[in-house]
């Protein structure tokens, strides 16, 4: 990796080279407070530079994400969101070329968020014109500015045209020779500052299987096989939230056999997650109504992962439903 340093307002960081060539009710435990900067990421460059799988990684850290916005919108926009939202993970917005004349306020935009103090940061996505032009005709797509020229000569005239927001980027990523999965630790380490390993997500689910099981869970765990509590007339109204329940489930050698038998194989998992960039992990316990034992059992694999530092969101889908 080559790199080249110059001072603006920011520091800009040129990566190069070797590093790029997919009627429920809910009841949710508070996350694990993951703390990310800046709160705006803007997204531009070359088209066909890969601003889309820059844009993934910011949506699977907790950012609200907007392709395709005219810079003039930018600054209303983020004021709108974060007013409405009280959200401090923040907003990542892609704005190129495909806004036409629009995209000419760029310049009077960085200049308004500066004014407003905004903790913002521009991040400029390049690459080599024979590499783009081979990526364009592999996805077989237009590009932009081909309605008016050659493919090549769109290519050209786009890097001209943007050569003043180049000059604002407080990060320029040169993705000529980079797999998405190497983007996406680029953008991690360059623009957030951290570790894909730092920033994955573990989610973990509750749910009955009388309701349907869960479509998008990488891991679904049967606990049915485990006593039921809803059959001690002294724990059914409670949930495995509440004291009673979860120890009942938890005191049981099974229980505890299936849990160890669980980490062993979670394990190793995630850093191989994070290696293909995939930064969220979808974890589901499925018992009968989806109340006690898969309840307590994502309580468990919850403390256990938060307690080793990790960041995770529990979902308890069907805890609500009537008995």
């Amino acid at each position: 990796m080559t790199a080249t340093m110059k001072m603006r307002s920011l520091y800009e960081f040129r990566i190069g080279g070797d590093a790029l060539n997919s009627d429920t009710s809910y009841s949710i435990e508070p996350e694990t407070p993951v703390h990310l900067a800046p709160s705006l990421v803007i997204i531009t460059g070359l088209s066909g530079a890969g601003k889309s799988t820059a844009m993934r990684v910011f949506d699977d850290l907790g950012y609200y994400c907007l392709d395709n916005l005219p810079p003039a919108l930018i600054l209303d926009f983020f004021r709108l969101y974060m007013q409405g939202t009280g959200t401090k993970k923040g907003v990542a917005i892609a704005s190129d070329m495909r806004s036409g004349d629009l995209f000419d306020d760029f310049q009077s935009t960085v200049m308004r968020l500066e004014a407003e103090a905004i903790h913002f940061a521009i991040v400029y996505l390049d690459c080599d014109t024979e590499v783009l032009m081979k990526r364009f005709k592999e996805v077989r797509r237009s590009h932009p500015l081909e309605t008016q020229y050659s493919l090549r000569r769109a290519i050209v005239e786009e890097r001209k045209q943007l050569a003043a927001t180049l000059a604002l980027a407080t990060d320029v990523i040169d993705t000529t020779h980079m797999a998405a999965a190497q983007l996406r630790q680029t953008v991690l380490q360059t623009v957030v500052q951290r570790d894909a390993a730092d920033v994955s997500m573990i989610k973990v689910l509750s749910f009955g299987f009388k309701y349907g099981a869960p479509r998008d869970a990488d891991f679904v765990f049967d606990v049915r096989f485990l006593p039921n509590p809803f059959y001690k007339e002294e724990l059914r109204p409670l949930s495995g939230e509440d004291d009673p329940v979860y120890t009942y489930v938890m005191n049981q050698d099974a229980a505890n056999r299936f849990f160890d038998s669980i980490i062993q194989l979670l394990d190793p998992t995630f850093d191989a997650f994070v290696n293909v960039g995939k930064f969220s992990i979808n974890i589901a316990f499925g018992c009968t109504g989806g109340r006690h034992r898969s309840v307590a059992f994502a309580k468990r694999l919850s403390m256990y992962y938060r307690k080793r530092g990790k960041d995770v969101q529990t979902y308890h889908r069907d805890i609500t439903h009537p008995l």
